[in-house]
C-alpha cells in the first residue's frame, strides 16, 4: 500500500512540474479528467514531445488514439518542421473526438486517421516511420496480440525509428506470476523488446511504464 501511495505521490509531484500547456492541451485535460477519458497525462506528454523532437521525427504513427491528446504532443514536436502524424483507431466515437481536439490545436492539415481494426489497417501501412507510438497493449485480449503488434510495427520503422510503447507495467499486474491473458501478453511483450535482435530498447517506470525501442541500424 506504502508503495502505491508513494508512486501517486510520485506521479503527481512530477505532473505539478510541467509548465502551464496551451489551451487546447489544457481544456482536454480538464475536460478529459472530469469525464475519465484516457489520457496519457503531461509528463509522458512532454516525453513523447522530446523524444519526437530530439529524433527529428517527420512521419509518426500511433496507433490508438482516443482522445488525440498523445497525439497533439506529438504534433507540437513535428508538424512545425513539415511532420505528419498518422493515427489508427477503431472507435467512430473516439475518431470525431480525436479530430476535435486536435482541429482546436492547430494541427488538423497535419493528421490522417484510420478507422478500423489495428492489424488489418498496419496490414496496409507501407512506412516507414520515424516514430511509432503502440497505445493499444491494455486493450488487446488474446495473449499473443502484443507479440503480434511488436511485429508487425517493426518493420514499419525506418532504422533508428523509434517505437514507444505505453502501459507496459499494467497497473504493476506484470509481477504478477499468474496473470490475465492481456497481462501475459504484455510481460510477453516486455521480454521481446528488451532481447528483440533489430532492437535496443528501456523500460521506463513513468505512470502506468513506457517502453523506448530504438531500431537498430543495419
Amino acid at each position: 500500500m506504502r508503495d502505491d501511495i508513494t508512486n501517486i505521490a510520485i506521479d503527481d509531484y512530477l505532473a505539478s512540474l510541467m509548465p502551464p500547456r496551451p489551451a487546447p492541451l489544457a481544456d482536454l485535460e480538464r475536460e478529459g479528467y472530469q469525464k475519465g477519458w484516457p489520457l496519457v497525462g503531461p509528463v509522458e506528454g512532454q516525453l513523447l514531445y522530446l523524444l519526437a523532437r530530439m529524433h527529428g521525427t517527420r512521419e509518426a504513427l500511433e496507433i490508438g488514439t482516443a482522445t488525440g491528446y498523445a497525439a497533439t504532443w506529438l504534433l507540437r514536436a513535428i508538424a512545425p518542421a513539415g511532420g505528419r502524424l498518422t493515427a489508427i483507431e477503431r472507435d467512430p466515437a473516439r475518431i470525431a473526438l480525436a479530430r476535435t481536439w486536435v482541429t482546436r490545436a492547430g494541427f488538423g492539415e497535419q493528421f490522417t486517421i484510420h478507422q478500423g481494426e489495428w492489424f488489418s489497417e498496419l496490414g496496409q501501412l507501407a512506412g516507414p516511420y520515424d516514430l511509432v507510438f503502440l497505445d493499444i497493449l491494455r486493450h488487446l485480449s488474446g495473449e499473443g496480440e502484443a507479440l503480434r503488434a511488436l511485429a508487425m510495427c517493426v518493420p514499419l520503422l525506418r532504422p533508428g525509428g523509434l517505437l514507444i510503447a505505453d502501459n507496459v507495467l499494467c497497473n504493476a499486474l506484470v509481477l504478477e506470476d499468474d496473470a490475465a491473458p492481456t497481462v501475459r501478453g504484455i510481460q510477453e511483450f516486455n521480454r521481446a523488446i528488451m532481447s528483440h535482435p533489430e532492437l535496443e530498447s528501456v523500460i521506463v517506470p513513468l505512470r502506468d511504464g513506457v517502453g523506448i525501442c530504438r531500431r537498430r541500424d543495419h
